[in-house]
C-alpha cells in the first residue's frame, strides 16, 4: 500500500509542478528537456542503470520502439503541461489517466491477450471515459479573464488521451513480443535518453535561431520535475510487484487516486473553479475506471 500511495503522490505532483511553472513564468519546454536529463541521472544511480551506456543496447529488437516512445513521451509531456496551464489540473489528470482505455482495447482487439472476459459494464466504462474527458474540459482557463477557447479546451485533452493511450499500447506490444524480463530497466532508460536527446536537439535548434533564450531557472525547474517523474515510474513498478503484478487492479486504482488527488489539489491549492459539469465529468472518470476493472477490484477488496 505504501508504494501505491507514493506512486499516486509522485504522479499527481507532476501536474502540480506544471501549474507552478505558469505561476513562476518558467519556460516549460526547456524545463521538460532538462527533466529528462534529470531522469537519466537519477536512473544511473540505480543498479543496471549504466547498461544504457553500452552500444549493444541499440542492437536489441526493442531499441527502435524505445526511441519512438521517447519522442511520444516528450511530446505528450509538453501537451500535459500546456493543458494544465490552459485548461486546468483536473482536465489534464483525467485525460492522461483515463487513456488506459486505449491499451485495454489494444490488448483485447489486437494482441488478443486479455486475461478476462469483458462484460457490458466494462464497455460502458470505456464509453464513459470519453464523456468524462469532454465534461471535465468544458470551462474557461484558470487565469481569470483569460478564457481558453472552447475548441482548444477540448482538443488538448483528447490529444493527450490519444498520445498517452498510444504510448501505453506500444509498451504493451513491446513487452508482449520483444522485451525480456531482465531488460525493463534498459528499455526505460533508453526511452528517457531518447526523450532527452530529441528535446535537446529541438531546444538547440530554437536557441541557434534565437526563437528562445535559455533561462537558468529552467535547470532548477527541470530537476524539480525530473525527480518525481522518475519515481512515478519507479514506485508504480514497485506497487505492481507488491500487488502480485495485477495491473488490471492496480492501474485503475492508481489512476483514480491521481485524478482525485489532482482535483483536490486544484481546488485547495490552485483555486481552480470547477462547474457542476466539470464535477460530473470527474465523477464519471472515476466511475469509468471502476467499471473497466470492477472484477479485479472486487476480487482484491472482498
Amino acid at each position: 500500500m505504501l508504494y501505491l500511495i507514493l506512486s499516486v503522490l509522485s504522479g499527481v505532483s507532476l501536474v502540480f509542478i506544471f501549474k507552478l511553472y505558469q505561476h513562476f513564468n518558467v519556460h516549460t519546454f526547456q524545463a521538460i528537456v532538462l527533466n529528462y536529463i534529470t531522469c537519466i541521472l537519477v536512473g544511473l544511480a540505480f543498479p543496471g542503470g549504466t547498461d544504457v551506456l553500452q552500444t549493444v543496447v541499440f542492437q536489441k529488437p526493442w531499441a527502435l520502439y524505445a526511441i519512438i516512445l521517447g519522442a511520444i513521451f516528450i511530446g505528450a509531456f509538453y501537451l500535459i503541461a500546456l493543458t494544465t496551464q490552459k485548461v486546468g489540473v483536473t482536465a489534464a489528470s483525467v485525460a492522461a489517466k483515463i487513456s488506459l482505455v486505449i491499451p485495454v482495447l489494444f490488448s483485447l482487439l489486437v494482441l488478443q491477450s486479455s486475461l478476462k472476459e469483458y462484460t457490458f459494464l466494462n464497455y460502458v466504462g470505456m464509453a464513459l471515459a470519453l464523456v468524462a474527458i469532454v465534461l471535465s474540459s468544458i470551462r474557461p482557463g484558470a487565469d481569470g479573464d483569460k478564457r481558453t477557447p472552447l475548441l482548444l479546451s477540448l482538443v488538448l485533452p483528447f490529444v493527450i488521451f490519444l498520445s498517452s493511450g498510444f504510448a501505453d499500447s506500444l509498451i504493451n506490444y513491446v513487452n508482449e513480443y520483444h522485451l525480456q524480463a531482465n531488460e525493463a530497466s534498459q528499455f526505460t532508460m533508453l526511452t528517457f535518453t531518447a526523450s532527452a536527446v530529441i528535446g535537446m536537439a529541438v531546444l538547440l535548434y530554437m536557441l541557434l535561431l534565437r526563437k528562445t533564450t535559455f533561462q537558468f531557472k529552467s535547470v532548477w525547474a527541470g530537476i524539480a520535475l525530473g525527480i518525481p517523474n522518475y519515481f512515478s515510474i519507479f514506485f508504480l513498478i514497485k506497487a505492481l510487484s507488491a500487488f502480485g503484478n495485477d495491473g488490471a487492479f492496480l492501474y485503475p486504482v492508481n489512476n483514480i487516486g491521481i485524478i482525485m488527488a489532482g482535483a483536490l489539489g486544484a481546488l485547495l491549492v490552485f483555486r481552480e473553479k470547477l462547474s457542476k459539469i466539470n464535477l460530473l465529468g470527474l465523477a464519471l472518470a472515476v466511475l469509468a475506471l471502476v467499471l473497466i476493472s470492477y472484477q479485479e477490484i472486487a476480487a482484491n477488496l472482498f
